[in-house]
């Protein structure tokens, strides 16, 4: 696979530190989910470090250790103006691993970074970041390949 590269000015290239591998990844892999392309890098939450920001990006910086959202958010139209950006209708929502490319992978690129991407501080272990909730199990893989599930 290539690697990732910006298109759009708001966009970040972040390499992958750790993911997790959810119930939704799960139901792609056996064909619940017909939207996904055959082929499609999957993975929508991780934990990385920027490597490149678009133009436009203001919030982070090359170097910034940050947590990528399961979900992107434009920001402009009316459902993230009211804070549903699982909705999202200019472009984000659940994109990662499902429109485009996700996190299992080396390198990402996220879309909407000043709204999708979160700084980590450095007191925050990748594993704590992808703490998944008590309701579903969860398995992280940080870079290096060593893995731990959660319940």
């Amino acid at each position: 696979m290539p690697d990732p590269v910006i298109q759009d000015p708001e966009d970040v290239i972040v390499r992958v530190d750790a993911v997790t591998i959810c119930g939704t990844d799960l139901h792609i892999l056996k064909g619940d989910v017909p939207t996904v392309d055959h082929g499609r890098i999957l993975g929508h939450e991780a934990v990385g470090t920027i490597t490149e920001v678009g133009d436009s990006v203001r919030g982070v910086t090359s170097g910034d250790r940050v947590l990528i959202s399961c979900i992107t958010s434009c920001g402009r139209c009316e459902y993230c103006r009211q804070g549903r950006y699982g909705q999202c209708l200019g472009g984000g929502g659940w994109i990662l691993g499902h429109l485009i490319d996700g996190t299992q992978a080396e390198q990402v690129r996220v879309p909407f970074a000043d709204r999708s991407v979160y700084k980590l501080p450095d007191n925050v272990s990748n594993e704590s970041a992808l703490q998944p909730s008590r309701r579903r199990r969860c398995t992280t893989r940080s870079r290096g390949g060593s893995a731990s599930t959660a319940a």
